[in-house]
């Protein structure tokens, strides 16, 4: 399928939007299942409470390494072609996860499921890009990322019914069925796409392109800003809902089941509204709401439970909402030559903004003795103010490009 321009795709791209889709909610899935799995792992291993944490690690560790490396490479080949080659690194990394004998065994699959799996983000909002024409690149990037959506509401519920009935290992072996058919997609449905070799007009180093071009070290900053102001408050959200909201334990899924459902519907239409109304004022408006739901998600009071969910709703569903504009104002950032390694580098600002926001949070925060969370209100408040940064960010980008 031949692009009719940079970054413009001759055709309708829904099929290709429904491969992508697919490809995003199975790393997804690989991703959100490990801790809840965790139960599981400490019985068939007998591994420690704090080997969760270390597999976790291992995880986003190896996927910050690996967006350095391949964001160096990304702009040289073609992205099908590279794409193909992480996908499969990513099946394989699930079928030694399904196979693993031992802890250390599963802490090694689990770090070629970052080099892999964490860098499968990255590279298909860089696709995006490329294929789908900048007046429909906002619903396209809406339209793959309620991947998230169906990884939350169905991937995550299914594969722990699935653990339940059939044991852990069942879950990566099914996961590792579905994505031999989403890379049965990729081959079918992603159009070889030209690299920064066919696209740039000088033979400047495509890493170098993107980090001199104009707005990328702003473009880097509202990354940063918008994920920070995000995880400062994810990261402990459902501890604050359940020790001071009063929301029981198991009642917590019923939060994030629910945002999944509505994020499904919600994420394109963000990304239908960027298109008609630009990206740069949907973007604002979205910052504007998150911020709001944040003040109020982290100073709620006891709440009966239709109101927590409700709160808990709007709060989730606005924060994935907002990464619908910010990625598509994002995307025009650097020239075709640049983009995946711009691309890629943001995604390594992702993962740096999801630490700090969340040992910012941790080293503010205290437990009281009847379990609830002190401080969480101080986090509102930052985070709060870090979104309204972010929006003068976006107008900075936005004001540059013009």
């Amino acid at each position: 399928m031949p692009l009719t321009e940079p970054g413009g795709l001759r055709g309708d791209p829904r099929r290709l939007i429904a491969v992508l889709r697919v490809v995003h909610m199975t790393h997804l899935i690989d991703f959100m299942i490990m801790m809840p799995l965790g139960s599981h792992f400490i019985r068939a291993f007998g591994m420690p409470a704090s080997g969760l944490g270390a597999l976790v690690f291992a995880y986003t560790v190896s996927a910050g390494i690996a967006g350095v490396v391949v964001g160096s490479v990304i702009d040289r080949f073609d992205r099908r072609r590279l794409l193909r080659i992480v996908y499969c690194g990513f099946l394989l990394s699930l079928l030694l996860t399904a196979s693993a004998g031992s802890a250390d065994a599963l802490f090694a699959a689990r770090l070629l499921a970052g080099i892999s799996g964490g860098v499968l983000s990255a590279m298909i909002q860089t696709i995006v890009a490329d294929a789908v024409p900048p007046e429909r690149r906002a619903s396209a990037i809406g339209r793959v990322m309620t991947g998230h959506a169906l990884a939350a509401v169905l991937g995550v519920p299914l594969g722990l019914a699935l653990a339940s009935a059939l044991g852990w290992r069942s879950v990566f072996a099914a996961l590792a069925l579905l994505s031999v058919v989403a890379a049965y997609g990729v081959a079918r449905h992603v159009p070889a796409l030209p690299h920064a070799r066919e696209l740039a007009t000088s033979r400047a180093d495509s890493v170098a392109a993107a980090f001199t071009a104009r707005r990328s070290a702003t473009a880097f900053a509202l990354t940063f800003a918008v994920t920070f102001s995000a995880y400062a408050v994810v990261a402990y959200v459902a501890p604050y809902w359940v020790g001071n909201v009063g929301i029981a334990e198991s009642e917590l899924p019923l939060v994030y089941l629910g945002a999944g459902a509505l994020s499904f519907f919600t994420s394109p239409l963000a990304g239908r509204l960027a298109d008609r109304h630009g990206r740069c004022t949907v973007f604002a408006l979205a910052m504007l709401l998150s911020a709001a739901a944040i003040l109020l998600v982290t100073d709620a009071p006891r709440l009966p439970l239709g109101a927590a969910l409700a709160l808990g709703w709007v709060f989730f569903v606005v924060v994935y909402a907002r990464w619908v504009p910010a990625l598509a104002l994002l995307s025009e950032v650097p020239a075709p030559a640049s983009r995946g390694a711009f691309m890629m580098w943001n995604g390594v600002v992702t993962q740096l903004g999801m630490g700090a926001g969340a040992l910012f949070t941790g080293s503010v925060i205290e437990r009281a003795a009847d379990g609830s969370l002190q401080g969480f209100d101080t986090v509102g408040y930052v985070a709060a103010a870090v979104s309204l940064i972010a929006i003068a960010l976006g107008r900075l980008i936005a004001d540059t490009r013009r």
